[in-house]
């Protein structure tokens, strides 16, 4: 979508790419790459938080070391979509993070993706438009591991 084009997907990239504690889960289709999930921890200095409304719970938005890691980013070639491979990407991201808990936002139009999530047990915690003329966002949060009952 259009939303998406200030700040550029490759600015994007380059933050997320350049943030410490950088990772990457890569999706392959017969050899050929067809789609990534990336993110970081968020510092106790983070600004991940500051656009939200709705938030009732002040110690939502508390941050320190090893509290929360941020999916930032997620690409999924859309003849490889429906296959649940950004779910795999997801799981195969978390499934070796210390942290607490995961944060991502989904555009509220994404409806596919809002579901899958939702079988994640993701929970939604509020809403923000992450950059100014962005579609509005749900703010997702859920703990860590993904295999936990929590």
């Amino acid at each position: 979508m259009t939303d998406h084009s200030d700040p550029s997907v490759e600015d994007r990239l380059r933050w997320t790419a350049e943030a410490p504690g950088f990772q990457a889960a890569l999706g392959y289709v017969d050899g050929e790459l067809v789609g990534s999930v990336m993110g970081c921890p968020l510092p106790p200095e983070t600004l991940w938080w500051r656009d939200m409304t709705d938030v009732n719970d002040p110690d939502l938005v508390a941050e320190w070391d090893g509290r929360t890691f941020a999916i930032c980013e997620a690409f999924v070639d859309p003849a490889q979509q429906r296959h649940r491979l950004g779910v795999r990407m997801v799981a195969e991201l978390l499934d070796q993070r210390k942290e607490e808990r995961v944060s991502l936002a989904v555009a509220e139009t994404n409806t596919r993706v809002w579901h899958a999530l939702q079988r994640l047990r993701f929970e939604h915690v509020g809403d923000l438009i992450p950059f100014p003329g962005w579609r509005p966002h749900r703010m997702l949060v859920r703990a860590l591991p993904l295999s936990s009952s929590r």
